[in-house]
């Protein structure tokens, strides 16, 4: 592959390209097809990926520190994954693997997450403000502190989940699983948890009484 025509932006058109451990930090990836590539172990740090397809791409263990991914990653595999300060607002993310990746001071927020797997990740502190997370799998995730004020948990899996001082106004957990989770001064006004499964879950601190039954 010639990485100096993808640095200079002759190549818009790299579905199912092999780029494993190569070095694109501060590439400017906008806008590029990228469906389907193995991107394993790259070095994206950086980069900008906005309007991007990435939609079946392997990124495991790949670092895209800083980046500019508004893009579309419509079942990628993303586990392990660096993805530390990056911009994922309004990111494509729908049933994508990001089980064990990075995700510290990552703005989600309006990201698409539907079905996504999010096992045992980092998300604390993070900007997830109307992002749609329904039936996505959260169990174990970190979310304290998380911004979680409008977001979609429809049907999700936050069993064992850290939602600690969790903004969580006007969110939908609906038939949500938060089953030995710990809600522990969490924000909840105007929340629904209509059918939402509270088993063993710790609610100190919370006021049940202003969300939506």
């Amino acid at each position: 592959m010639d990485i100096d025509a993808i640095r200079t932006g002759k190549l818009k058109h790299l579905t199912g390209a092999d780029l494993e451990d190569e070095d694109l930090s501060q590439v400017n990836l906008n806008r590029v097809n990228l469906s389907g590539a193995n991107l394993n172990g790259a070095n994206l740090s950086a980069a900008r990926l906005n309007g991007a397809s990435l939609d079946g791409a392997s990124l495991m263990g790949c670092c895209l520190s800083r980046a500019d991914v508004r893009a579309n990653l419509l079942g990628a595999n993303l586990m392990q994954a660096d993805l530390s300060q990056a911009d994922l607002r309004g990111a494509n993310l729908r049933g994508a693997n990001l089980m064990q990746a990075n995700l510290v001071r990552t703005s989600l927020t309006g990201a698409f997450l539907s079905g996504a797997n999010l096992m045992n990740v980092n998300l604390q502190g993070v900007d997830l403000r109307g992002a749609d997370l329904r039936g996505a799998n959260l169990t174990r995730a970190n979310l304290g502190g998380a911004n979680l004020s409008q977001a979609d948990l429809q049907g999700a899996i936050l069993s064992e989940a850290n939602l600690e001082e969790a903004d969580l106004r006007n969110a939908n957990l609906a038939g949500a699983s938060l089953s030995g989770a710990s809600l522990l001064c969490a924000e909840l006004d105007g929340a629904s948890f209509d059918g939402a499964i509270l088993t063993t879950a710790c609610l100190k601190g919370t006021i049940l009484d202003k969300a939506n039954p």
